[in-house]
């Protein structure tokens, strides 16, 4: 494990900050705001059927085409101490793009942006713990511009039963936020 960032990946956003997230475990496919979202979310419940979570190889990727940009697959990792690490299996398209760098293959403490790496870290460890779906809408404070977004979380379990596997989907709104001002801390 490092606690610095691999040279090479030299991010192409200076800063990241967020704001106003909230995060919803109760909520129906009819909940999700952007259509790539809704329709991931009520495949992969029809994917699990009468299972608790589908399995990696439930998902086909042709029906998950209009998320698939934003798609994100972790790994769940522990150490030989029992900690938790997160492998990037996936990145999506869009995300690389807007990021500047892919993570495909590296974990997560690997990730230059330091802010988003604890939140992250935080996030999948709360779903690790607890593996629900989970809807999330953020404003976000990204190299210097403020972007809203919603993302989705779903864990996989290969067993359909023991998560290995967190998949989430990120969709930034076409319009940057109204907000101005630099976040507050």
């Amino acid at each position: 494990m490092t606690d610095q960032p691999s040279s090479d990946l030299a991010p192409s956003r200076s800063t990241f900050s967020t704001t106003a997230s909230q995060l919803r475990r109760d909520f129906t496919a009819a909940d999700c705001h952007e259509p790539a979202i809704g329709h991931l979310y009520a495949y992969w419940q029809r994917q699990r059927g009468a299972y608790r979570f589908p399995a990696r190889s439930d998902l086909d990727p042709i029906d998950m085409k209009p998320a698939l940009g934003g798609i994100t697959i972790f790994e769940i990792r522990r150490t030989s101490e029992g900690r938790l690490r997160f492998r990037y299996r996936l990145k999506g398209s869009a995300i690389v793009a807007r990021d500047g760098f892919d993570m495909t293959g590296r974990y997560l403490d690997e990730l230059p942006l330091v802010q988003y790496r604890t939140l992250l870290q935080k996030r999948l460890e709360l779903l690790v713990h607890d593996p629900v779906p989970t809807l999330v809408h953020n404003k976000q404070f990204y190299d210097e511009r403020w972007y809203d977004y919603e993302a989705i979380w779903l864990p996989l379990a290969t067993d359909h039963e023991n998560i290995d596997m967190l998949m989430a989907c990120q969709i930034f709104a076409k319009m940057p936020s109204s907000h101005v001002g630099l976040p507050v801390v």
